[in-house]
């Protein structure tokens, strides 16, 4: 959306060419629940649970965002906080718990809790082995199951939602994804992964049907920063623009089903905003606004910003998921990854 003094107009950014793995499969309009799905745990993986308390949490993996949350600024502290750099799925998300009728099957069959921030990993892969979570960012498709292989991993999967890693073969692996309600195969094909590597698939549009963008969540190799990257999973944004407080523009023109690369970030609380693509190159000429990001005599609105908490030697994507000026609305989803090989 462009902002100019006689008023607003809106503007279409052409879409950059999709990488990552897609494969189109059919789907029907059916919708599931507004639970966020659960997973199989073995008789060894303690249950899943909200994070405890109300009105914001300490538990790891969970940083709340409210209308309180600062605006622009430098990150806070130079000695780096303890907040962990996730975000809540919603605020009345309901409690993991397995399937009914499933008892478990196993260690393949657990998750891979990750403790941000820490050098440590549960059933991390070793030798041929590899970790695979899953994001559903297709927006208007139904709730969804998704096997690995032969075993479910995760069960009413909602749209916005993801999972912890999950422990899987390598080569070529089996990806199956289901209709939760009518049980309908969504998309069904062999991904190849390699061993000892974390993989993040998402679960996105195209066209009628879904696809899975398959993306490598790269470990840090910096010690005195983080790792910063930005996936546009928008159906309808065109390229679009990535901003960070205290470092201004840091991704420009991130196409459809595109993915940035890395870049090295302080350790620190950061906001993050995400707007159309601005018409220049030159980082230099950028204005942030109060709403709004400027440049060349051009004002485009901000569509989204987040809160991020950037920790030393650990992997962030910003994903960007939703519709442009539409419901569901466009948002930055942060994730993090710090598994150590």
């Amino acid at each position: 959306m462009y902002i100019d003094k006689d008023g607003l107009s809106l503007t279409r950014s052409a879409s950059d060419n999709a990488e990552g793995t897609q494969t189109t499969e059919t789907t029907d309009a059916s919708f599931g629940s507004s639970s966020p799905g659960f997973a199989p745990i073995s008789p060894d993986t303690p249950s899943w649970g909200p994070p405890s308390g109300s009105g914001g949490s300490n538990d790891p993996g969970f940083f709340p965002i409210s209308p309180d949350t600062p605006s622009w600024g430098p990150p806070s502290g130079s000695g780096g906080s303890n907040d962990p750099g996730f975000f809540p799925i919603s605020p009345d998300t309901p409690s993991w718990g397995p399937p009914p009728g499933n008892n478990g099957g196993g260690n393949n069959n657990r998750p891979i809790i990750i403790v941000p921030g820490q050098n440590n990993c549960f059933n991390c892969s070793t030798g041929s082995s590899s970790n695979v979570r899953f994001l559903h960012a297709a927006v208007n498709q139904p709730a969804v199951n998704i096997m690995l292989g032969n075993r479910t991993v995760i069960n009413n999967m909602q749209y916005g939602n993801f999972t912890p890693y999950y422990l899987s073969g390598s080569q070529n692996t089996l990806v199956t994804v289901t209709n939760t309600q009518t049980g309908q195969t969504l998309f069904r094909r062999y991904i190849n992964l390699a061993g000892q590597t974390a993989y993040t698939m998402s679960i996105i549009n195209n066209g009628s049907g879904i696809s899975v963008f398959t993306l490598t969540d790269t470990p840090c190799s910096y010690r005195n920063a983080g790792c910063l990257r930005a996936v546009n999973l928008s159906p309808n944004s065109g390229a679009v623009d990535l901003f960070l407080s205290g470092y201004g523009r840091i991704f420009q023109r991130v196409g459809q089903y595109d993915a940035t690369g890395y870049n090295t970030i302080r350790q620190g609380t950061y906001r993050t905003f995400v707007s159309e693509a601005l018409p220049c190159s030159n980082n230099n000429g950028v204005i942030l606004g109060d709403g709004y990001v400027e440049c060349s005599n051009t004002r485009i609105a901000i569509m989204d910003s987040a809160t991020i908490n950037v920790m030393n030697g650990v992997t962030y994507t910003l994903y960007i998921i939703g519709l442009a000026y539409q419901f569901p609305s466009l948002q930055i989803l942060p994730l993090e990854s710090d598994l150590i090989y």
